[in-house]
């Protein structure tokens, strides 16, 4: 077939799209045959409308199962998207010719998954050429060397190609499957009288589609007849240069998509890049003045040639940019990279374009919330007791497991505080619009995406305090299909849990569950069986795991046995509180010294422990029976909570005071860090009442609550000491 011209290209490069170009403007074909997917054919009469864009990507998908869905992005600079629009201003016609994914999906599902990754013979062959990777030595090679004429550079390919493939073992099913349905379709176009045909593919498949007639068409399409087809869709979808460099999954030309879409534009000049690239810097705060932009040119074009390149490229202007402009910084030149390297295009397709299901729920969802989509930033309150602001509160909320962050959850303060308000800062960026589109392969509305997506994090979450947050987040998606899987799951890993504080963590989000689910008109059976199991275990592993820990670890600790206590008084229950009280009571006598402090702190105030009582703990605790640095962490739990105790209970503060008193200078150099913590975590009112009683207590207290009177002159001695701690 002497009239068959095979241009074996790199996928995403603009070097092989400008030479693809002027070898088809040299020899118009009659027939333009593209390495795509047949069943994506269809999507090709939208070509030429203003509003598409690219990035773009044609993404096909089996409707009974969202799951199979495959992009195929094409830029700008795409060898195949200019052919594309070639045979479209040319009016030749194009056609898709590669494998159609009916038939891939099919094989998927019994068993044969294409192969994904192949033995990179190219790799060896830029080693033994002195290149890091093999995309280096293409690039060097066939993007930016000079060749008499185009003709020359795609036969050098093919002989590359054709001597490579001999060396190769046999090729995995997948890609004898692609190459034989590609001859088939280069058959058929011949039989329908086209003469001059030219086939764009990627460089690998070149020989094997070169001469058809070496091939046997019956083994070919018997190859074929033993796959199955199922029923396809296809549509065109916007595309970014992020997910261009991210996630199209070849690796050709893709690292680098806005340095790339410089080159094909022409504008590619380093000066012009440096500069832009200092101007980045310096929006940010940077130094970056013109003589760093001089001498980062000069780097480059000085690696260049050192390199033996006739052109520098992305490695060299990195390289320079990091030396010249980032003073070594790979921070800085992160900045860079993410908008001059990567670059932040976004593409466009028509409003006309079929969209997928998960696409279409989507819109009929925000319409019923009553949203609007905008780029700047709103805050929005809401009161859940309201069905609109549920819907919204709703969506959203699934939004966030499908990892599309339209909305971001804000604390709510003030009387809004609890269960029944949310608080959120809406801004929309039309980059969601991709993910929304790729996580159709979750489902096809938003509630069986985010189900999915929530189902397929499950196997992989261990802690079950992360499983426990996971559930009250499907809770507040009214996730009604994720519940029990959740639900099993934690009971499965409670069962294993040798962790009391993980163990523990779960405890508070599945009692605000319970608190405010009917607010919520959430089905809370779950959550009181969760209580039921968990909460017992808490409080009787809690004690032993409180016990014989470093101080560190128990500062970790302490917002954990506060954020208990308020579960324990938010479920209003007897036994329960008769459970957290013997807890309370063990850590008390034989926890950390920092967590038997807070302990008592907590039995204190909730009423399990009377005044007296406490104030015969903090004599014991006070004594010279615990050193120091112990009684000063004991101290800090018991404080933890506030000064209230200090400053009504006049006994407390002079047992703290006499302790002081007695201590040496060592001793106090040692606890005297650890004191001017705990008080300065208090708030400004409540270090200057205290500092205001110590200046007051200069009499000796009544009769029995001391042994012995207090000398004034010894507190006069001590109030320096005091004044130097509370300030």
């Amino acid at each position: 077939m002497d009239a068959l011209r095979i241009y074996g290209i790199r996928h995403h490069g603009p070097g092989s799209a400008r030479s693809l170009l002027n070898a088809l403007e040299a020899d118009p074909p009659e027939i333009l045959l593209i390495e795509g997917p047949a069943d994506g054919q269809e999507m090709l009469s939208w070509v030429g409308s203003p509003q598409l864009k690219p990035p773009i990507a044609l993404l096909i998908y089996n409707p009974k199962n969202l799951q199979q869905t495959v992009f195929f992005p094409l830029a700008e600079f795409s060898p195949e998207w200019q052919a594309i629009l070639f045979g479209h201003r040319e009016r030749i016609p194009v056609r898709f010719i590669d494998l159609p994914m009916s038939l891939a999906f099919n094989r998927e599902e019994k068993g044969s998954a294409p192969v994904l990754h192949r033995y990179d013979v190219l790799s060896e062959i830029a080693r033994l050429a002195g290149y890091t990777d093999s995309e280096r030595w293409w690039e060097m090679h066939f993007e930016r060397r000079a060749y008499p004429s185009v003709a020359d550079v795609f036969a050098e390919i093919l002989n590359l190609m054709r001597a490579l493939r001999e060396a190769q073992p046999a090729e995995d099913g997948d890609t004898r499957l692609r190459e034989a349905y590609m001859r088939q379709e280069i058959r058929r176009a011949q039989r329908e009288g086209f003469h001059r045909m030219a086939v764009v593919c990627g460089a690998w498949h070149a020989p094997a589609l070169a001469n058809p007639s070496a091939f046997s068409a019956s083994a070919d399409q018997r190859l074929l007849q033993a796959c199955s087809r199922l029923k396809t869709q296809a549509t065109w979808i916007p595309w970014s240069f992020d997910r261009l460099a991210r996630e199209c999954g070849y690796a050709a030309g893709v690292l680098a998509p806005a340095w790339y879409s410089d080159l094909w534009a022409n504008t590619a000049q380093l000066e012009r890049w440096f500069s832009r690239a200092a101007q980045l810097l310096r929006s940010e705060g940077l130094a970056a003045s013109p003589a760093h932009i001089i001498d980062a040119v000069r780097i480059t074009h000085a690696l260049a040639a050192l390199r033996g390149m006739p052109l520098p490229g992305i490695e060299e202007l990195r390289e320079a940019a990091i030396t010249a402009l980032c003073e070594g910084s790979s921070r800085a030149y992160a900045l860079i990279e993410r908008q001059l390297v990567i670059g932040d295009v976004l593409g466009e397709v028509p409003a006309q374009v079929p969209k997928v299901p998960l696409m279409v729920d989507f819109e009929t969802q925000v319409r019923r919330a009553r949203l609007q989509l905008s780029t700047r930033a709103e805050t929005m309150e809401l009161d859940l007791r309201q069905a609109a602001h549920e819907r919204k509160s709703r969506l959203l909320h699934r939004l966030c497991l499908l990892d599309i962050p339209w909305g971001k959850e804000l604390p709510v303060t003030g009387q809004k505080e609890g269960g029944f308000h949310e608080r959120w800062q809406l801004r929309w960026s039309p980059e969601y619009a991709v993910q929304l589109i790729e996580a159709g392969q979750w489902g096809g509305t938003v509630e069986e995406a985010a189900v999915q997506r929530l189902l397929g994090k499950l196997p992989n979450l261990r802690p079950i305090s992360d499983v426990v947050r996971l559930l009250t987040t499907a809770l507040r998606a009214d996730l009604v299909a994720a519940i029990e899987p959740l639900v099993a799951q934690i009971e499965a890993l409670s069962v294993e849990a040798a962790d009391a504080f993980d163990l523990a963590e779960a405890i508070p989000p599945v009692v605000d569950a319970l608190r405010y689910g009917h607010a919520r008109r959430w089905n809370v059976d779950s959550m009181v069986q969760l209580t039921d199991r968990l909460l017992p275990r808490v409080c009787i592993q809690l004690p032993d795991a409180c016990s014989g820990i470093q101080y560190e670890a128990a500062r970790t600790a302490l917002p954990l046995l506060h954020r208990l206590q308020r579960a324990v008084g938010l479920l209003r229950s007897e036994t329960y509180d008769a459970l957290w009280q013997e807890a309370l009571q063990h850590i008390c006598r034989q926890g950390a010294p920092l967590l038997a402090g807070l302990s008592l702190r907590l039995l204190f105030d909730r009423g399990w422990r009377t005044a007296e009582e406490a104030d015969r703990v903090i004599a014991f605790r006070l004594s010279p029976a615990h050193p120091p640095l112990e009684a000063a962490q004991w101290i800090e739990g018991f404080l933890h909570g506030g000064s209230l105790p200090l400053l009504y209970r006049p006994p407390l503060w002079h047992l703290l005071n006499h302790w002081i008193g007695t201590l040496t200078t060592e001793d106090f150099e040692l606890v005297l860090p650890l004191l001017r913590r705990t008080f300065c975590g208090l708030s400004k009112e409540e270090r200057q009442k205290l500092f205001a009683l110590a200046k007051r207590q200069t009499q000796p207290l009544g009769a029995g609550e001391l042994d012995t009177p207090l000398d004034a002159e010894r507190i006069a001695l001590l109030q320096p000491l005091l004044k130097a701690l509370f300030k």
